[in-house]
């Protein structure tokens, strides 16, 4: 017999790597599925059950995946497309604030809106909000 590495599906392989690294597993197989099982390693725990004696040689010979793939590659890259032109919403033209008209019976002077009036600054808005409570 040659010494070769023991073949196992990819899933099984990766898990299998996985679980080498969080305990040491032993030729114990009842122990090494136990713990393959508490980790969530269901298929390498049902390969390990499944393969007593492959697991036992695979233990000191070690592991490899059936299927060559290569790992950590860029796989099928699309070829880049024109970005898609999204519509925009257009707006209509906005209208001219107009100035509101003085109510009969109250002066000119004093405003009912206790904003800054259109586009007169601060001071405007102070001069309003005074007139209108003072």
């Amino acid at each position: 017999m040659s010494r070769e590495k023991i073949k196992v599906p990819g899933n099984v392989y990766e898990e299998l790597v996985a679980l080498e690294r969080e305990i040491h597993f032993t030729l114990d197989t009842q122990d090494t599925v136990r713990r393959a099982e508490d980790r969530g390693y269901m298929a390498a725990a049902n390969w390990i059950r499944q393969n007593e004696n492959a697991y036992k040689v695979g233990f000191s010979w070690g592991f490899e995946p059936e299927a060559e793939e290569p790992h950590s590659t860029i796989r099928d890259v699309p070829e880049r497309t024109e970005p898609v032109q999204r519509r925009t919403v257009s707006h209509p033209p906005t209208l001219q604030a107009s100035r509101p008209q003085p109510q009969p019976g109250r002066s000119p002077q004093r405003k009912s809106s206790s904003g800054s009036g259109s586009g007169n600054g601060i001071i405007a808005g102070i001069k309003n909000w005074i007139n209108k409570y003072f």
